[in-house]
């Protein structure tokens, strides 16, 4: 398959990107009737016809066995009516209005880094980062699959940890795009592009499909290490080999990402993993328990924030976080 990375083809793209964000604008979705968002009934002028097929260049997401039911509402010629997926609401009209709002969230939390509203917004993760990219090119890359990304991290010399997610693994890459002298300068749209061009697509089976294991793997090493480590004998050596564990285990569960501030980690150790600190919530020097109940992982900025400012609707926050 050849990749056009002319500047006249990428240009092309953004001009095609910028006429669909043009007409459907925030306003415009969120007055959108389902006739002007479902694709089924032939009428091929509709949101998301539009953005899944005239728009395949800035991303393809299409190809999934039953992927319409990705939108939450289709038009069925067969039925002849609208089909809808359950966990929108009761009926296909409710469905409509509960996406509708909800592709409404994900262009508010875009357009202000709220990475914890983008995680937790309830939409199809395919159709949720092509939104993020068709209304934010400038942020977000065209890739939205967690293979294509692990394995683009991976042969960038870069690989993604168990736990991380899209947007950590869109964060790395962008990354690692500035220290390239080759990549630095292009637009997102183009770097997508580059990447498939230069590493070619992951293999269709067997790419980064084995079952996540660390979380469990850490907790059992910390139940295994206790047994061996009663508490009333504990050294000082043991102690500090405690915490390491329950360091780890934490930002194994962070994966990538503040747990305060939801963002992602701020830069990448030389082992390739997202730098973040461990925080005790009650702190040890005042009795806080080295557990994992009671630690969190923390960007530096927070970390500090924490141990300067101590906020208690900060230290509540965390305590729900880390009790999950």
């Amino acid at each position: 398959m050849t990749i056009d990375l002319s500047d006249e083809y990428i240009q092309q793209i953004e001009s095609d990107r910028r006429e669909f964000a043009s007409k459907y604008t925030r306003e415009f979705i969120s007055t959108m009737t389902i006739e002007q968002y479902a694709m089924g009934a032939g009428d091929k002028d509709n949101f998301c016809y539009r953005i899944e097929v005239e728009q395949k260049e800035m991303g393809n997401i299409r190809g999934v066995v039953k992927g319409v039911q990705r939108y939450g509402v289709w038009y069925s010629k067969k039925l002849g009516g609208y089909e809808f997926t359950h966990r929108y609401g009761d009926t296909p009209q409710e469905a409509f209005l509960s996406v509708r709002s909800l592709i409404c969230n994900v262009m508010d939390a875009g357009e202000i880094d709220d990475y914890t509203a983008i995680r937790n917004n309830k939409i199809a993760a395919l159709f949720k980062y092509k939104l993020l990219a068709m209304y934010f090119p400038h942020k977000y890359l065209t890739i939205y699959s967690t293979s294509h990304l692990s394995y683009f991290c991976d042969k960038v010399g870069i690989p993604a940890v168990d736990g991380d997610d899209e947007l950590v693994m869109q964060r790395k890459l962008l990354q690692w795009k500035e220290t390239q002298d080759e990549a630095r300068d292009m637009s997102l749209i183009k770097f997508s592009r580059y990447l498939y061009k230069v590493f070619d697509h992951p293999p269709k089976r067997g790419w980064n499909n084995k079952p996540r294991h660390r979380l469990k793997k850490l907790k059992e090493e910390l139940r295994d290490f206790d047994a061996k480590h009663p508490k009333k004998t504990l050294t000082e050596i043991e102690v500090t080999q405690r915490s390491a564990k329950v360091a780890a285990y934490v930002k194994e569960r962070a994966a990538g990402v503040c747990e305060l501030c939801g963002k992602p980690a701020p830069f990448y150790n030389k082992s390739g993993e997202p730098y973040l600190e461990c925080h005790h919530i009650v702190w040890i020097a005042r009795e806080g328990a080295d557990e994992i109940t009671n630690a969190v992982a923390l960007c530096p900025n927070c970390h500090r924030k924490m141990h300067s400012l101590d906020e208690p609707t900060d230290v509540e926050k965390l305590k729900r976080v880390a009790r999950k």
